[in-house]
């Protein structure tokens, strides 16, 4: 009889596992310029350029439940088996309701905080074994400083005084 159940167990598990799919997803980001002087070609050239977004953790969500976490490799890239169906993907600062930037939370307007938090970062929906999209909405590391969202007051350098 335990034998019995084992090999159900075992039968059940490769069935729900051979559903999964396997994809890797690549991240990567623009870094602005965030200088207050009137950028050279050579600095606008370099902000036009892709860079991985290497060692970044993300949340991964469904049904506004936390399901997984995952973190990128050296490349930006990151290996994942779901199911088929739509994920949410959400930056620490977010999971933990937290500011983008470490910042005290005194600095941000607190209810503009929370519509930020619910914004996912992307979306992933795998359809089959080799049909997924990935949706970018935002990432942190593709802002200045100055321009995060929610701020009380925004340091731009035309505002300072001399």
């Amino acid at each position: 009889m335990k034998l019995n159940l084992l090999l159900l167990l075992i039968c059940v598990t490769c069935i729900c596992n051979a559903q999964k799919v396997k994809i890797q997803l690549e991240f990567k980001y623009k870094q602005p310029y965030c200088g207050g002087a009137k950028p050279t070609a050579e600095i606008i050239a370099e902000t036009q350029k892709e860079r991985p977004l290497d060692h970044q953790k993300f949340y991964v969500y469904q049904n506004n439940k936390c399901i997984d976490t995952i973190k990128t490799n050296d490349s930006g890239a990151v290996v994942i088996k779901y199911l088929p169906g739509t994920y949410f993907l959400f930056e620490a600062w977010k999971h933990f309701k937290k500011t983008p930037d470490g910042s005290p939370i005194a600095d941000f307007n607190k209810a503009c905080m929370a519509k930020e938090w619910l914004k996912p970062n992307y979306k992933v929906t795998i359809t089959s074994v080799s049909d997924f999209t990935m949706d970018y909405y935002e990432i942190s590391a593709s802002r200045c400083a100055h321009q995060l969202a929610c701020l009380k007051v925004r340091h731009l350098p035309a505002l300072l005084k001399r």
